[in-house]
């Protein structure tokens, strides 16, 4: 009996010293995206019938410095455009700060961002979306000339 009381002692200490070893550290944008690397689900649906949504991100090229631009996320689940979703742009010129736009939906499971960039640059931009109970958030790099 003692025996098994120092193995279970053990057994939460070394849970303990784990549980407190976490991903959650980092710094500058690994710390702002660190949230939603974890895949949201219903706790009442099981993981195994979550069906994957997919984003295509599309960035036409080229880009340049005061026109206007479209981005485009197409969501889709098993091949079918998915037209309940959220989705919120995030994009930064290398260097500068991150903005947000919520995408506005369109058609065929598409959500859409028109912006004109002013400054030439390298620039990122991430489609959060959120869908039937998952996320999903494709990053592209482009260029402004």
């Amino acid at each position: 009996m003692c025996l098994l009381r120092k193995v279970m002692a053990s057994l939460i200490v070394a849970m303990t010293l784990l549980a407190g070893c976490s991903s959650e550290g980092g710094t500058g944008k690994e710390k702002q995206h660190s949230a939603h690397t974890k895949q949201q689900t219903d706790s009442s649906v099981p993981a195994a019938k979550l069906i994957p949504i997919q984003v295509d991100l599309t960035v036409p090229e080229p880009v340049k410095a005061n026109e206007e631009v479209t981005i485009i996320a197409r969501v889709t689940q098993k091949e079918a455009a998915v037209d309940d979703a959220k989705v919120v742009f995030e994009w930064w010129l290398d260097g500068e700060e991150h903005q947000r736009y919520e995408g506005k939906w369109s058609e065929d499971g598409k959500y859409e961002f028109v912006h004109t960039f002013d400054k030439p640059g390298t620039y990122t931009v991430i489609s959060h979306v959120d869908a039937r109970d998952l996320h999903s958030m494709p990053k592209k790099e482009f260029k402004v000339k």
